[in-house]
């Protein structure tokens, strides 16, 4: 059976487990840090247990034999643990001991399992056929020529030949591309406070804010106006050095809502990590979007929840979790192309 990119990533947790029963916790975790687009995704949840169940139909993992271990509060059902199966015991035989090339032999110790030393028998062909003089390529690129599966090495990354530091990217001459995002640059006056880009969460917003920008040009700063590509910004932030002139500033406006008030918060943190500017609110935008008062239904957030998710917008904190509480959100389309073209000097206090 063919597993999937995400069951297979699992299965390599599973087996590299010092345990035998391995909490859900730890597998959602493993499977966000795999694809971070699960970390908000409405779907994550089913996308997940089906990983499982395909390790299931394979025989890599043994579920709850009762309901009672099954997490029933949304569908599908989650099971509470999986089991790793009794592994057979076998008759070690004696194995030849490999020489590994010198770039190698660091991860040729720590190698065990028979999926390691494939993984390293692969790269010591790809350095015996002059590897170590190939240019550096985006990583998919390069896990699709060794491996025959784009997204094998976002898999490997994570395990221990490459969390040791004995395997790396840069001896596979191949680097992480971060998701782009489209901007673009409108001329205009100096700004004291730094270059800024300013990210919308969607893309109408997007086109509003650019089009004000614009028409705004010759009296407001020069800036950059992007849009940050919804839930996937706190991955694409990470391309913000390839704009020209470079932003010292990132500043960030979107819906007021669960999942728009977490996007900036992860991509902040993201920024940070990277030794970017930090995501900061647009708050003049946000003040902006209160004030027009399109309420729309929504989920209510648990009062905790909503209080940590709201601390990203600072002075504004407590107007958004009063909204996040309550059940509702409000959309940043409220704040639209004809309100602020009778508000141009609002997106010079941005």
């Amino acid at each position: 059976m063919k597993l999937s990119s995400l069951a297979r990533h699992l299965a390599e947790q599973v087996a590299a487990s010092p345990r035998q029963k391995i909490e859900i916790e730890t597998l959602y975790d493993a499977a966000v840090a795999f694809d971070r687009r699960l970390a908000t995704a409405p779907t994550a949840r089913a996308e997940i247990r089906d990983a499982l169940n395909e390790l299931a139909v394979a025989e890599s993992v043994i579920f709850p034999s009762t309901s009672r271990h099954f997490d029933t509060r949304d569908a599908p059902p989650m099971p509470l643990w999986v089991r790793r199966p009794p592994r057979e015991r076998v008759v070690r035989e004696t194995r030849t001991v490999r020489v590994w090339p010198p770039a190698l032999e660091s991860a040729g110790r720590i190698a065990t399992r028979h999926d390691e030393f494939s993984v390293l028998e692969t790269v010591a062909a790809f350095l015996r056929d002059g590897g170590a003089t190939r240019p550096s390529v985006p990583m998919r690129e390069r896990s699709l020529e060794l491996f025959g599966d784009e997204k094998r090495l976002d898999g490997l990354v994570t395990n221990r030949l490459f969390v040791s530091g004995a395997l790396t990217l840069e001896l596979l001459r191949c680097h992480p591309v971060p998701i782009p995002f489209v901007s673009q640059w409108v001329p205009g006056r100096p700004d004291p406070r730094g270059t800024a880009l300013l990210i919308a969460e969607n893309h109408h917003t997007y086109t509003s804010l650019l089009e004000a920008t614009r028409r705004h040009a010759a009296a407001g700063p020069g800036r950059h106006v992007g849009y940050g590509t919804g839930n996937q910004f706190p991955s694409a932030v990470l391309s913000v050095p390839l704009l020209s002139p470079r932003p010292d500033r990132i500043v960030y406006f979107g819906d007021v809502d669960l999942q728009g008030l977490q996007i900036p918060a992860a991509a902040c943190a993201s920024a940070v990590l990277a030794g970017l500017p930090a995501v900061v609110p647009a708050l003049p935008l946000y003040e902006l979007l209160f004030e027009a008062g399109h309420e729309r239904p929504a989920v209510p957030v648990p009062a905790d929840s909503a209080a940590r998710v709201s601390a990203w917008l600072g002075p504004l904190a407590g107007r958004a979790r009063n909204v996040l509480v309550s059940g509702i959100r409000l959309p940043q389309e409220a704040v639209g192309y004809e309100l602020l073209s009778t508000l141009p000097d609002v997106l010079d206090r941005v």
